[in-house]
């Protein structure tokens, strides 16, 4: 299930997740739109998987992730195809992009192969979530610079029918290996165990056992608001940024295009790294420590990315700072999820992140739309980032506060044993 859900997300996240930065300038020059009407799409893309989330987490609780993930596909590959051949306004643009491939994606992605692979882990959840996040990294590695230089050297319908034919020739024929849940084979997740049989003649006694949390019960403490405000703004950190990126990296850092793709690569392979050691730690130490740690450093980031450029010897220093610490420290992302799967459990997983995607949703709409329009305000991003900064900065607060909750307990049963004959 790792390996299926992350060979997945590795094309996923290398074409929607962080590939989209390479189609902004194109679609923006394309449409003759501004880079806030640009950014207005991307951003409500972005959030469109937090507005989804309510419904699609209680598909998911109901029906299981396989029958919301195979479907979602096809919409994801339908939506590449139309948008190859007809992108006549920005209207068009948004109704393709938002109504077929964002829901197609946010569905399959977010929530499917998120709600999925937790099933199948309690011992080692962080390590699996940080693996299928790990990789997706790589995808941006690999294939942001590739798609940027195909659509350089053809053009952007190319790039959009390449996109659906990876979708169609590879992330559709993965999905006939994906299971829902361990039990459908026979199987525990990772660290179960089964009670002892009891003895012949004798009743069984079924012992106290930890259970899931009710997702009213989950709303009751204070860990899970905590989780949402500090996912929350950390959303509103990074989506106004990193919507923007590969035109921050341009045209007010002074890159090349192919120049902004390799970098923003290089960033999603330090990512890459970096979730496999979150990864690790997150089941070893304390997460809302890894959680406030990197959302420090992120912090910092964001403002060596302010006083960065491509000029100077200090100016690139500064810059390449940026990509260490987003590098390193945007993969702790996951951990959020970890911790939401290690202190809830896994019956109510997908609707209680659906909740958290659904409230923050705002934010992943509201940043990317001022950083644009801070652009085209005054000609430069600097009054985005900071603020990003501090948002960053103020989301680590609130995770070094969550109180672990009380784990829940089921009561002894005593049952009659099943008869010899």
């Amino acid at each position: 299930m790792v390996g299926i859900t992350s060979v997945m997300s590795f094309f996923a996240s290398g074409i929607f997740f962080r590939g989209f930065g390479v189609l902004v300038l194109p679609i923006r020059n394309q449409l003759g739109i501004t880079q806030a009407q640009t950014n207005l799409v991307f951003s409500v893309a972005r959030a469109e998987g937090g507005l989804e989330g309510p419904a699609a987490g209680w598909l998911i609780d109901k029906w299981g992730e396989r029958a919301v993930l195979v479907p979602s596909l096809v919409i994801a590959v339908v939506g590449y195809f139309v948008m190859a051949f007809w992108l006549p306004n920005v209207w068009a643009f948004a109704l393709i992009y938002l109504g077929l491939i964002s829901l197609g994606n946010s569905m399959a992605f977010q929530h499917a192969c998120f709600g999925g692979l937790n099933q199948w882990f309690q011992r080692r959840r962080a390590l699996a979530i940080s693996i299928l996040a790990a990789v997706a990294s790589l995808g941006g590695l690999a294939l942001i610079p590739t798609m940027n230089l195909l659509i350089v050297k053809t053009n952007l319908q190319w790039g959009l029918i390449v996109s659906g034919l990876f979708y169609l020739v590879i992330l559709l024929p993965i999905c006939y290996w994906f299971r829902n849940r361990p039990e459908d084979m026979g199987l525990l997740p990772d660290g179960a165990t089964r009670p002892p049989p009891a003895r012949p003649g004798q009743p069984a006694a079924r012992r106290r056992e930890s259970r899931d949390y009710t997702v009213r019960e989950a709303l009751r403490t204070q860990a899970y608001w905590l989780l949402l405000l500090g996912a929350g703004l950390r959303q509103t950190a990074t989506l106004g940024i990193l919507v923007s990126l590969f035109p921050i990296l341009v045209e007010d850092k002074g890159m090349s295009t192919q120049m902004a793709a390799n970098v923003i690569g290089l960033m999603s392979f330090i990512n890459f790294v970096s979730r496999l050691i979150m990864g690790y730690l997150g089941d070893r130490i304390s997460k809302k420590a890894i959680l406030a740690f990197s959302l420090a450093v992120e912090g910092v980031g964001y403002l060596l990315l302010w006083q960065g450029d491509w000029q100077t010897a200090i100016g690139i220093t500064l810059v390449l700072g940026f990509v260490l610490c987003e590098g390193m420290m945007d993969g702790a992302g996951v951990i959020v999820w970890a911790a939401l799967g290690e202190y809830y459990g896994r019956s109510r997983f997908a609707t209680l992140r659906g909740y958290i995607t659904f409230a923050y949703a705002w934010a992943l709409v509201a940043s990317p739309v001022y950083a644009g329009w801070v652009y085209d305000r005054f000609g430069s991003y600097d009054r985005a980032i900071v603020p990003g900064a501090i948002c960053a900065l103020a989301a680590g607060v609130c995770f070094m506060f969550i109180k672990t909750p009380p784990r829940l307990m089921t009561e002894p049963v005593l049952t009659e044993p099943e008869s010899a004959g």
